[in-house]
């Protein structure tokens, strides 16, 4: 969806991922990972022994990249929003909101649409759609959930 900068030595980066079975991660050493379930009723994600159960209600998790992680779906294929920051060169938060009312922008690098639909610098934005480096304020257009991501 969106890399900073551009190119394959990128310090941050936003993608979706489909995930059909259960399996092993990839490893990424040096990467620290934050992830939400956009669709799909969930997956399980054994980290590095420690289990945590992700569905679309859940907080977005973060992780070490390169830990041993294994997952589990919960009830068929779900798709993943990731945020991956090579360590040392960015941070970065991901957090997961119902949107109820507007929500300013402010210090928001990235929005993705995970459930409804929001407006934003005058467009409409529905699931996985995504708004980038976008000032202003993002209006709900009924209940929507939306990943905020912040980067620098």
């Amino acid at each position: 969806m969106a890399r900073r900068p551009d190119g394959d030595d990128w310090a941050w980066r936003v993608s979706i991922a489909d995930v059909t079975s259960d399996g092993p991660f990839s490893s990424l050493p040096g990467v620290d990972r934050t992830i939400a379930v956009a669709t799909g009723a969930g997956m399980s994600l054994t980290v590095d022994g420690a289990v945590v159960e992700l569905t679309p209600s859940s907080p977005a998790f973060a992780f070490d990249g390169g830990a041993t992680t294994v997952c589990r779906l919960l009830d068929g294929p779900v798709q993943d929003l990731n945020l991956m920051v090579r360590r040392g060169r960015a941070r970065a938060t991901m957090d997961v909101v119902e949107l109820a009312d507007p929500q300013p922008l402010d210090g928001v690098t990235m929005c993705v649409v995970l459930d409804g639909a929001v407006a934003v610098g005058g467009q409409r934005l529905e699931a996985l759609d995504a708004a980038l480096d976008e000032p202003g304020t993002l209006e709900p257009l009924g209940p929507a959930r939306v990943a905020l991501i912040r980067a620098v």
